[in-house]
């Protein structure tokens, strides 16, 4: 008997997603007017785009509030919603950035705060 099987789980009903990768988006800037792209809020673009490029992902609307230095040096806070995605390509990874690159041109945001397993990154608008 497996090691896997001996603790009560076969590994045939296990299916690995790959990497977790979570980002952080300010809550006020989710279904504002201001941020709409025709019709859609960031919210819609953001689930449609993940939904298409992963089939599944994890939005958390409890109010995590995060804090940062902005580039005059001043201290900003603000509350954010939590979104949570998986997958094992590098190449994916690269898309998603792609994405969160455009929705903080969109949003007028410095940077969207991104973790992917154990590394942690800053994804910064386009300059100018």
């Amino acid at each position: 008997m497996t090691a896997e099987k001996s603790a009560g789980f076969p590994m045939s009903q296990v299916y690995e997603l790959g990497k977790v990768t979570v980002f952080y988006i300010p809550s006020h800037k989710l279904d504002d007017p201001r941020y709409y792209h025709g019709t859609q809020t960031a919210r819609m673009a953001t689930h449609e785009f993940l939904m298409h490029r992963y089939r599944a992902y994890t939005q958390s609307p409890t109010p995590v509030k995060g804090y940062w230095v902005d580039l005059n040096g001043q201290l900003v806070h603000d509350v954010m919603e939590r979104f949570e995605v998986s997958f094992g390509s590098e190449t994916e990874f690269e898309r998603l950035i792609e994405f969160l690159i455009e929705l903080c041109d969109r949003l007028t945001e410095d940077a969207i705060y991104v973790t992917r397993g154990e590394r942690s990154f800053l994804v910064q608008r386009k300059p100018g």
